[in-house]
């Protein structure tokens, strides 16, 4: 998906929310719950702050962003890695 142009945001324009696409670069992070099973992959902006293992997050599920939970993962692991930067390995 296309996010970014030349360091600028770009947004996805559709009635259709579940195809909007959120601007910007982003991280991908998997939450564990207190048996160490996966229970949500989170996508935040790259500048906005890591979740922490213990902290209590507020969250939106794509296509009902109009609801809102809180959840408390007890580890979390980043999944983004990042392997090409401005064309150099």
């Amino acid at each position: 998906q296309l996010v970014e142009v030349n360091g600028s945001p770009c947004l996805k324009l559709t009635e259709d929310e579940e195809k909007m696409t959120m601007p910007g670069t982003k991280m991908i992070y998997r939450l564990y719950d207190s048996a160490c099973h996966p229970f949500m992959d989170l996508m935040a902006l790259e500048e906005e702050p890591s979740p922490s293992a213990g902290q209590e997050l507020v969250v939106r599920v794509l296509g009902r962003l109009g609801e809102a939970s809180k959840v408390v993962p007890t580890t979390v692991e980043p999944l983004h890695r990042m392997y090409f930067r401005d064309g150099q390995v």
